[in-house]
């Protein structure tokens, strides 16, 4: 009988559609996991280019990539993917703050979706 007096809150209200994106995130995750090469991000001196998977090529590539800074969030930047033929994007360096960034790429390649995380340092 007194199982049936207890309240039970939820952690969140929206309990339920978080759940539910936590597993869409979580299947993205799989897809990339399940790709023969991952998204490549490497630096010169004056660029930053992100590298989809060949795998993918031929295929449009759309999206966004987050530069987000732990340290500040006035300093994420949020980019629309518009990535050449050959599936490279790059930026130039100048446009971020010096620090660390995780660069959170979520992305749709023909009717599979995909999420990327990568941490980088920007010197």
């Amino acid at each position: 009988f007194s199982a049936f007096q207890q309240t039970f809150d939820l952690v969140a209200d929206d309990y339920y559609g978080k759940e539910l994106k936590f597993e869409g995130q979580m299947v993205k995750q799989a897809n990339q996991q399940h790709m023969k090469e991952p998204v490549l991000c490497t630096m010169s001196d004056s660029t930053l280019s992100i590298q989809f998977p060949t795998q993918l090529s031929g295929k449009t590539i759309s999206g966004n990539i987050l530069f987000f800074r732990p340290s500040d969030a006035k300093k994420d930047l949020l980019v629309p993917i518009h990535c050449s033929e050959n599936g490279v994007q790059e930026f130039l360096i100048e446009q971020f703050s010096k620090g660390l960034y995780r660069i959170q790429i979520d992305y749709l390649a023909g009717n599979t979706t995909y999420y990327s995380e990568q941490t980088i340092m920007i010197p």
